[in-house]
């Protein structure tokens, strides 16, 4: 995303379970860790490896592991065929508030 590192670089913590963005870390940052955590679960939840999931999807083997390890900033097409590909909504609907009341508390 326009100059931004790879999202884990901006958390402490195991990814995506266990990590928590840094104060400074942009919002992409935020969604692709919500993805990360939400696409790992539809995964498990299925049964799937996530090469399995990525194929199903008709992505690049490896585009689940790279989005759940941090690694990428997934794009809004990437995203569709996903939900499409697991049947299951991926991000959480208004999670810019979250974002948003976090960043007011730290102001």
């Amino acid at each position: 995303m326009r100059g931004d590192r790879a999202p884990l670089t901006y958390t402490t913590g195991e990814w995506p379970h266990a990590a928590a963005p840094v104060a400074s870390a942009p919002p992409g940052v935020h969604y692709s860790l919500a993805l990360a955590r939400a696409l790992d679960d539809a995964a498990k939840a299925q049964n799937l490896s996530h090469r399995a999931a990525s194929l199903r999807a008709g992505l690049n083997p490896t585009a689940v592991g790279r989005i759940v390890r941090g690694e990428v900033y997934p794009d809004l097409a990437t995203l569709a065929r996903l939900e499409v590909a697991l049947r299951t909504g991926l991000l959480e609907r208004g999670l810019f508030r979250g974002l948003l009341a976090e960043r007011e508390r730290d102001a």
